[in-house]
């Protein structure tokens, strides 16, 4: 069993650099992502990730399915609070799904993700779907900052024929417009978005499978798997025996597929719950509007903004059926 003691969890962190009680180290990438990914700083063990083989060789070996996992929750004090740690799983999985434009073909696919704009990632062009880029122009040693359609800056009109370029300014003040209505609509909605984030906690398993019965049938395949180990060794040669462990094996495989799934499942709806529940308690706490546009708010709190025409945009919230159309002013 691989379970985790205050002290190793102390230790752990320590050696990742992690300040603690005994000094600081100093903060990387990896650690960080580390603390906000793993189960054990939300308190929670998974227990046998590995196994020694035998008692003569003590060869550890990754448990590929050989032997069950067990899932404890509540192991041991929480370092990370597991609302902070669903919300990053499911920013981690909206943050691979980003896509960019391909230089060649003008189409998209996966990509990295950037987010030195808000912009960047939500706003999108409502003729072609390309996500728009910031973009300097100068002239007469005047400066002017601009969102483009980036099919359009990288292939002319092969691709997109009229996206217009939308200046940063009143594309900003558009947006906080936006933001400000959806604010004072949203007055009233805060509890029904709680109802809502009830109703996701409440979830359910995936296509309605049991994961304690799925655990409890990968127990007992385990067993069976063991029983069977040591006939074959006993028999190589046998066909039948040979047959069944390799079906006790495609069995298994397929019950932590499911298994998987559910946990995935559960983590999205998690997730989700948490960001239903901060929506609600923001707007429920927003009194007055906003006077500035801020980057922060816009990519918390917005889903997508599509340019519709010169004129206008359409900013759609996340969480929520609610689109707002915002006109550009001259």
């Amino acid at each position: 069993m691989d379970g985790c003691s205050l002290a190793q969890i102390k230790r752990e962190l320590e050696a990742d650099g992690v300040p603690t009680a005994s000094g600081i180290r100093g903060w990387t990438y990896q650690v960080v992502r580390n603390i906000l990914t793993n189960e054990r700083y939300i308190g929670d063990a998974l227990l046998q990730k590995t196994y020694t083989t035998d008692c003569i060789s003590k060869t550890v070996k990754k448990n590929q399915g050989d032997r069950p996992m067990v899932y404890v929750e509540g192991n041991h004090p929480a370092i990370v609070s597991k609302a902070m740690f669903y919300q990053v799983r499911e920013e981690m999985s909206r943050r691979s799904s980003k896509r960019k434009v391909m230089q060649k073909t003008g189409k998209t696919e996966q990509g990295k993700y950037s987010a030195k704009y808000a912009l960047s990632e939500l706003l999108v062009c409502g003729e072609c779907g390309t996500p728009y880029k910031r973009c300097t122009w100068a002239r007469n040693g005047k400066k002017r900052i601009v969102w483009r359609c980036i099919s359009r800056l990288e292939f002319g009109t092969k691709y997109c024929h009229d996206s217009p370029s939308m200046d940063e300014d009143k594309l900003h003040q558009a947006i906080l417009e936006g933001i400000n209505e959806f604010v004072q609509a949203g007055q009233g909605l805060g509890d029904e978005l709680l109802d809502l984030a009830g109703i996701v906690q409440q979830g359910g398993s995936v296509e309605g499978i049991d994961p304690l019965t799925l655990r409890n049938r990968l127990d007992a395949l385990t067993v069976q798997q063991a029983e069977l180990l040591d006939k074959v060794l006993e028999d190589m040669e046998n066909e039948e025996l040979n047959a069944q462990l390799k079906a006790i094996m495609e069995e298994k495989q397929a019950i932590l597929g499911w298994l998987g799934a559910i946990q995935q499942d559960e983590e999205q709806r998690a997730g989700q719950e948490a960001r239903l529940r901060e929506l609600a308690e923001w707007l429920n706490q927003q009194k007055s509007e906003f006077t500035e546009y801020d980057d922060t708010i816009t990519r918390k709190y917005v889903e997508r903004i599509t340019v519709v025409d010169g004129e206008t945009i359409r900013i759609k919230f996340r969480y929520t059926d609610v689109e707002i159309d915002r006109t550009i002013r001259k």
